[in-house]
């Protein structure tokens, strides 16, 4: 079984895209080899990230994130085992993405088309959609 850990965090400041990009290269890149996939969504240095995979990595992997001097308030919302990954496709999301990723993540968050449509009944009973949701929506307008 596959554990998971999504949390909210703040960049020390306000990240370029360039920045951003880089991170995530090298989040992609760590991610595949340690088998870990998930999400990060990013705004005016508001961080949400969802981490899933095995169970110690994905701890290890949180504790570095905690400790790492970019990042500020790290706030853990959610850890528990998981029966599926939620991106089991993703070696890390993130907001620039190819067509085919696009569309595949609005098939599984369709609030990102429409960000006031009720929560299907799967998505009420998935904390972790509901938490990035969440964080889309309270971002949607900034």
């Amino acid at each position: 079984m596959d554990h998971c850990i999504v949390y909210l965090s703040s960049s020390k400041g306000l990240l370029s895209d360039e920045a951003l990009t880089n991170i995530l290269y090298h989040s992609q890149k760590n991610n595949r080899a340690l088998d870990i996939t998930g999400i990060l969504l990013y705004f005016n240095g508001c961080i949400i990230q969802v981490l899933e995979g095995p169970e110690e990595r994905v701890k290890a992997l949180y504790e570095v994130i905690r400790r790492d001097f970019q990042h500020t308030q790290v706030i853990k919302l959610y850890d528990d085992s998981i029966e599926h990954r939620s991106f089991s496709d993703w070696s890390m999301g993130y907001k620039t993405l190819s067509a085919r990723e696009l569309d595949h993540l609005k098939h599984e968050l369709l609030f990102i088309d429409e960000p006031f449509l009720p929560l299907s009944k799967e998505e009420e009973r998935n904390p972790i959609l509901s938490l990035v949701e969440v964080f889309y929506k309270n971002n949607y307008r900034n």
